[in-house]
């Protein structure tokens, strides 16, 4: 299924697009939660630690390539909306090799020195050989995570934003179930929540591949027609470079903040693991919403049809801040709740903790719809550049501030400097904004 958003009813085809793709991160966050949430049970606090610590490097890895897809998504909607359809299989075959090696190169790298990363981050001594074992596996499969992402961007990129999750939906049935196989049964610890990751990816990357050779004409393709255009790699490097930059620039910021934390000891770790995976469930309905808008506006932009972008702006601003007030509100009142699903109710040290960081966090969730919905506006129109100095400037911010509270008050120090990041971020994105509204300009590549 394909989806025209040049046309028709505008908040539905936004609405519509993002229930999808929210289905889908939320299944992804729930292969993180799987992975804590048996763990954590069944091996203790030090290997929910372990996994936390190993969070912030496993996800600048996967989000440079997810800064990539970004890049490709925006140009492949472009091609659709202006019905370049060979241009459009040309641009996803590029995108998929180049992006396959740019994984492979890195990840050769992060094997080798994931250990040493460990330390920089301030990783606690005991946590470390376990945290380096699950990053090692993790990064081993991070080929599939690559394949999946590249072709899940090509299919919401036509608007079909359904197979994305059904394969996610496949794939963390299977990784639940290992979970429960390799750690509980098996007694593999974190090496087994990290094989039971890689094997559920592969299977989400496979059903993609097979999904679009039998159903997307468009996009068919064989390993033999799998070749890079030079011209068209130019423009995709220069077009993937800016979000995949921005990506690791955010996770680089993120495991700066971990470091702090990591000082606080092992409680504190176990605890923001917790209220990251919490923060993460809450913050995903924006997060699909700006995909969908990002869709949308490159869609529309590559038809020329720029009235209709503003009003889904603000559709997206207006749905996102309706949910992450009910959220909010959900979040402080059962934060105890919320942090013992992961924990044994017994360990009220850690919970006790988690509930200060999320009753000061919760104020600021809001925030983030703006600060979304504006990174999808200026995605969607090729203003990548934008999007990359809005994030430069709430890291240092964001990490500043929390590196001179978290002595001082704690882990709620911690929800202080995020929630200043985003402050500063929708001032500049705001000032932005501003030129938007004069004059919608058309998707570049410098």
């Amino acid at each position: 299924m394909t989806r025209d958003m040049t046309k028709g009813d505008i908040g539905s085809h936004i609405l519509l697009c993002s229930l999808p793709m929210l289905a889908g991160n939320l299944l992804t966050q729930l292969y993180n939660v799987a992975d804590c949430a048996i763990v954590g049970s069944i091996n203790g606090k030090e290997a929910l630690a372990a996994i936390g610590a190993a969070g912030p490097v496993m996800n600048i890895l996967l989000f440079f390539i997810i800064g990539i897809s970004m890049g490709s998504s925006i140009l492949m909607s472009n091609h659709y909306g202006a019905g370049r359809l060979d241009d459009l299989k040309q641009q996803l075959l590029t995108s998929l090799l180049g992006s396959m090696l740019f994984t492979i190169i890195i990840g050769i790298i992060s094997f080798i020195f994931c250990p040493i990363f460990l330390i920089w981050i301030k990783t606690p001594a005991q946590v470390i050989p376990q945290a380096a074992s699950y990053l090692k596996i993790i990064i081993s499969g991070l080929i599939f995570s690559c394949i999946y992402q590249i072709l899940s961007a090509g299919f919401r990129a036509i608007g079909n934003s359904r197979l994305p999750f059904y394969a996610l939906l496949v794939s963390t049935f299977i990784n639940i179930g290992l979970d429960f196989l390799l750690v509980g049964l098996f007694k593999m610890g974190v090496k087994g929540a990290a094989a039971a990751t890689v094997v559920s990816q592969a299977m989400s990357a496979l059903i993609c591949i097979i999904y679009l050779n039998w159903n997307v004409p468009a996009l068919r393709f064989t390993w033999k027609e799998l070749k890079m255009d030079a011209a068209l790699f130019k423009v995709t490097l220069q077009f993937s470079s800016v979000p995949a930059i921005q990506q690791t620039i955010l996770y680089g910021g993120r495991i700066l903040v971990q470091s702090i934390v990591n000082a606080l000891g092992v409680d504190a770790v176990a605890a923001f693991n917790v209220t990251s995976i919490i923060d993460n469930y809450v913050l995903e309905p924006g997060n699909s919403l700006a995909t969908s808008l990002t869709v949308f506006t490159a869609q529309n932009n590559g038809a020329g049809k720029k009235e209709r972008i503003r009003a889904g702006l603000f559709i997206t601003l207006a749905a996102g801040s309706v949910i992450s007030i009910l959220t909010a509100l959900l979040v402080y009142q059962n934060c105890e709740v919320l942090i013992r699903l992961f924990l044994p109710q017994k360990d009220l040290s850690v919970t006790k903790l988690g509930c200060q960081y999320l009753k000061v966090i919760s104020f600021g969730y809001i925030l983030t719809t703006f600060c979304n919905s504006f990174q999808g506006l200026f995605r969607g129109l090729g203003l990548l550049k934008i999007t990359l100095i809005a994030t430069i400037i709430q890291i240092p911010i964001r990490i500043g501030v929390s590196w001179i509270l978290a002595g001082r008050v704690g882990i709620s120090g911690i929800s202080v400097g995020m929630i200043a990041g985003w402050i500063f971020m929708i001032a500049y994105e705001g000032l932005m904004l501003k030129a938007f509204h004069i004059n919608l300009q058309p998707i570049r590549s410098d």
